[in-house]
């Protein structure tokens, strides 16, 4: 039987989701036929994984040292993480026999399987590479990018299996389940600030979950390079958190990103050991092992600070929830026209553009719309009672992937958009004639510029400017 979804689910969760609601939707019916030991000890840490062989393709990812000529170290440690996050791969089709997984064409059923499959044989590839570099008396800078590349380019377009970049999510649930849901977060606003506070929390969660999972790893043999790997994307997702902080955050909350800023540029500055040197690191193992754990205190310190920061208290909200709701709906039915009508200007011209010329970056607009009608439509599509939801949802899912946008697929968005649009002005002036929940302008035209700052370091594929969405100056904002 299929258990009550608590209503942090449907709220705070879908709104950091990265994935479109189909495939979210596959990711957890196939992550649901895995056994639990699978889930803890293979399908996270294969994440880790991942976002750590991404990160370790750039420098600034790794510790802080001299100038290195002879890349062998890292390149071995590129190798032994393929290794791992193969057999972790493995052990995950392990009760999916190969029989099983053949894909039909048009079979999107099959997936993330398919995606497994092609991972592993991404990772296979890799370790062939790395093994024959290994054999040269030198690797220089070069090789080992171009090394790093072959695998990434693959990784790239692995569809449920390519790693989120800072600030983003696609396994939101196995971070932290609904039903484990602290109930104060679930009353959180879904405005710009709770919005900041949401990514900021679930971002130092993945990096103390991952941090965890490089402690582990110094048990084993060669884990050592397995954990300077993963490190690796540890340091990129605290380093963008903080600059994501300093900018979107208050005073409370740039003293708390410094904090962990400070830790953990002052701890995790262990170095790459020589390969063939590992009976001699009980030491450096040891020294490497209590920075992780202070980092990671660290990291779960400020994660609890930033959940308390976020809830209100419980007399505010039990006496004027009603009027915040209605208020906090307004406020974003207000703002999203902004962004429909800004869509729906880049659909038109784009359909009255010349075809022959057309790339998939030409539709780029599109997916960046997909993405926030996650963080806007779904909400105020069920709370203004709009009709045509399911449609509308089909039609701007189709969106999400750039590679597979096209005049149809377009079109029928901005059909459907103008037609939610035209509802959201209808429930905007319904909701001013009653007196429902006023807001102030000012505050939510300068909340919305905030919002779309803050979507610049979340979205991966770097979004257009805030004028694209016509918000070039608050007048322009607050005309609507």
């Amino acid at each position: 039987m299929t258990s009550r979804r608590h209503p942090a689910e449907e709220g705070l969760l879908s709104w950091v989701e990265r994935w479109a609601p189909a495939d979210a939707e596959i990711w957890a019916s196939w992550r649901r036929s895995l056994h639990a030991q699978q889930r803890s000890d293979a399908l996270l840490p294969l994440q880790a994984a991942l976002s750590g062989l991404m990160a370790f393709r750039h420098l600034e990812n790794h510790p802080p040292v001299a100038p290195v000529t002879d890349f062998h170290p890292q390149l071995h440690a590129m190798r032994v993480t393929c290794d791992w996050a193969l057999d972790l791969a493995r052990e995950l089709g392990a009760d999916h026999p190969p029989s099983h997984r053949l894909r039909p064409v048009g079979a999107a059923t099959l997936e993330p399987s398919a995606s497994l499959d092609a991972l592993a044989r991404s990772l296979s590839d890799a370790l062939r590479v790395s093994e024959r570099l290994l054999d040269l008396p030198s690797i220089d800078p070069g090789a080992f990018a171009a090394s790093c590349d072959l695998f990434l380019r693959d990784l790239n377009r692995n569809l449920f299996f390519r790693p989120s970049d800072p600030l983003e999510f696609s396994n939101v649930t196995e971070l932290i389940g609904p039903e484990r849901f602290p109930s104060h977060l679930a009353s959180w606003r879904h405005d710009a600030t709770k919005t900041t506070t949401i990514v900021a929390f679930l971002s130092l969660l993945r990096a103390h979950r991952f941090l965890g999972i490089a402690d582990r790893q110094m048990r084993e043999d060669e884990g050592i390079y397995r954990a300077h790997v993963v490190l690796a994307g540890v340091r990129r997702e605290l380093r963008t958190l903080t600059r994501f902080l300093l900018v979107q955050g208050g005073d409370a909350v740039e003293s708390l990103a410094m904090n962990v800023h400070d830790v953990a540029r002052t701890a995790l500055r262990d170095t790459l050991p020589t390969p063939g040197t590992l009976h001699g690191l009980a030491a450096p193992s040891e020294r490497m092992r209590n920075s992780l754990r202070a980092v990671r205190a660290a990291v779960k310190d400020a994660a609890k600070q930033l959940r308390d920061l976020g809830a209100p208290d419980a007399p505010e909200r039990v006496e004027r929830a009603s009027e915040r709701v209605q208020r906090s709906l307004r406020q974003d039915i207000w703002a999203f026209r902004f962004i429909v009508r800004g869509f729906l200007a880049k659909a038109s011209a784009a359909s009255t553009s010349d075809h022959g010329e057309r790339s998939s970056a030409d539709f780029g607009f599109a997916s960046e719309f997909a993405r926030h009608f996650r963080a806007f439509g779904p909400r105020l599509a069920k709370g203004t009672g709009y009709p045509r939801r399911g449609p509308l949802t089909r039609a701007v899912s189709a969106l999400t992937r750039r590679d597979e946008v096209d005049d149809e697929s377009l079109g029928l968005a901005a059909r459907e958009c103008t037609l939610f649009v035209e509802h959201l002005d209808r429930a905007l002036e319904d909701g001013r004639d009653a007196s429902q929940g006023s807001f102030d302008k000012h505050r939510a035209a300068a909340e919305l510029r905030g919002y779309l700052a803050g979507a610049r370091d979340r979205f991966c594929s770097g979004p257009p400017p805030t004028g694209t969405f016509g918000l070039g100056d608050t007048d322009h904002a607050e005309a609507g």
